[in-house]
């Protein structure tokens, strides 16, 4: 555990009295990394799990039962929040509200809740406030009535996975129009359960196996301001920015998706792509050639601008996922680009721990 120390600045205060020059910039001798040393009580734990997305990919290279192996070490974990690589319904409200200020961003990241919300009678805010309401008041053993109502309203505040997970709990003999659900809504809750989406073949599938009635929607795309007010230029200079990726970068993408195509290679593509090698390999080829990036330097610093942007949101919706529940286990579910960003930002936190992820999934 590492030790803590705060910054000298009485000793800057001598040097600045007594003439010497003050250093060109300010570095801080305070060592965030690691829970802190006298930690009241047991650190929230993180185990941040770098994906593929999974719908991208043909069925023969990822089949769901290619899964079973991964899944397994997972649960092993025992995560209490389950925390994926979606926006969440407040956001997707605000983005939508303010779309010419996030063109076309609400559309491509967010479902639509509208059906949901007229079959209730209801604004997103109300069905998301009596959402959380119905969560308080669950019993420990919630009837198919009340998940139904459930997957209804999640649904209606714009959190398809837990409208999902709840759907999940239904028996399939149950899952009808009933407690406000029309049959567009169960069609719809029917088809997210098949979707090929991560969120809902990792994290829907180990938040039922925990019995959690939550999944937790973390991202962000309110950066995409940023890449909004981007000039016309930029997708072409980060284009050619992959472009120059080197061979050792591009064996590795090869690579990771080459180990998929049983339970065996999943488990090992998964393993492979979260390892330090294959992390330092893709950031190196993409955040962190846009800030070495030569040509169009303003351009590529602006994307780059977008990710870190993006990823510091992400993380802090984690942290306050987990806020109410000090000592939990957190599995976050990303996309393998961020995993780095993800062990690096919650590792600063004073109260938080990152949990080896090789060392849960090897054998």
């Amino acid at each position: 555990m590492s030790q803590r120390k705060w910054p000298s600045l009485i000793g800057a205060g001598i040097a600045a009295a007594l003439g010497a020059s003050p250093p060109l910039y300010a570095q801080s001798d305070f060592d965030f990394t690691g829970p802190d040393e006298n930690l009241a009580g047991e650190p929230t734990r993180a185990l941040v799990l770098g994906s593929v997305h999974i719908a991208q990919l043909p069925e023969e290279t990822m089949q769901t039962d290619h899964l079973a192996l991964l899944l397994n070490r997972l649960e092993t974990f025992a995560p209490d929040v389950v925390a994926v690589e979606a926006v969440d319904g407040l956001t997707c409200e605000r983005m939508r509200r303010y779309e010419k200020l996030y063109p076309r961003v609400a559309n491509r990241y967010c479902r639509d809740p509208q059906p949901a919300l007229e079959a209730l009678g209801m604004t997103l805010p109300q069905a998301r406030t009596a959402a959380f309401a119905a969560l308080d008041e669950l019993e420990d053993t919630p009837t198919t009535s009340q998940r139904r109502k459930l997957a209804a309203l999640f649904l209606a505040s714009g959190e398809p996975w837990s409208a999902a997970l709840q759907w999940a709990y239904v028996p399939v003999d149950k899952r009808s129009a009933e407690d406000g659900l029309t049959d567009e809504i169960v069609e719809e809750l029917d088809q997210l359960l098949t979707s090929r989406n991560e969120s809902n073949l990792i994290g829907v599938e180990i938040a039922q196996r925990r019995g959690l009635n939550r999944v937790v929607a973390m991202d962000d795309h309110p950066a995409d301001f940023v890449l909004a007010r981007a000039p016309d230029t930029l997708w072409p200079t980060v284009q050619a920015m992959w472009g120059r990726a080197s061979d050792e970068a591009n064996a590795m993408l090869k690579k990771k998706t080459e180990l998929l195509g049983s339970p065996e290679g999943v488990l090992e593509g998964y393993r492979f792509m979260n390892a330090p090698d294959a992390q330092r390999l893709t950031i190196d080829a993409d955040f962190g050639a846009a800030a070495r990036n030569p040509e169009n330097d303003a351009v590529a610093r602006q994307y780059l601008a977008w990710w870190q942007t993006r990823g510091l949101r992400m993380a802090a919706n984690v942290i306050e996922a987990a806020g109410n529940h000090p000592g939990a286990k957190v599995l976050v579910v990303v996309g393998a680009s961020h995993k780095s960003y993800f062990d690096a930002y919650l590792d600063q936190m004073l109260d938080f721990e990152i949990v080896d992820l090789d060392a849960v999934l090897a054998d």
